[in-house]
């Protein structure tokens, strides 16, 4: 039974979202923005994901960039150490994203029982 639930839950629709011709919106990119929540920590995000901090910073940017402000917000190291925390928007998104996914799981699932019929 434990198997069988594991299975089911493994399979999902994970959408991928443009906006116009400058916002990609996908679970890359809202996986690390939630890991930095999680951790206040673009590195520590970046390494949970196997990602530099440099393509994890870029992927940040490239959000930053689309619509026009910042997603997360950082403090530079020192004394005190850095830190990122996520802006409104940053939350917005995350939710909004994370709604889109259940809503999306939610109404597909005949198809995802479909598609998991042909993988046994």
């Amino acid at each position: 039974m434990k198997a069988a639930l594991q299975k089911r839950q493994a399979m999902m629709v994970r959408p991928r979202v443009t906006i116009g011709e400058s916002i990609a919106i996908g679970p890359g990119k809202i996986d690390l923005l939630r890991h930095v929540a999680e951790s206040r920590s673009i590195s520590a995000a970046a390494r949970t994901m196997g990602l530099t901090y440099k393509r994890a910073w870029l992927l940040i940017d490239s959000l930053n960039r689309g619509f026009g402000k910042p997603v997360l917000e950082a403090a530079v190291g020192g004394k005190g150490g850095g830190g990122a925390r996520l802006t409104p928007l940053g939350e917005a998104l995350v939710a909004r994203y994370g709604e889109l996914e259940a809503k999306l799981n939610e109404t597909s699932q005949a198809e995802l029982d479909a598609l998991r019929g042909l993988a046994d």
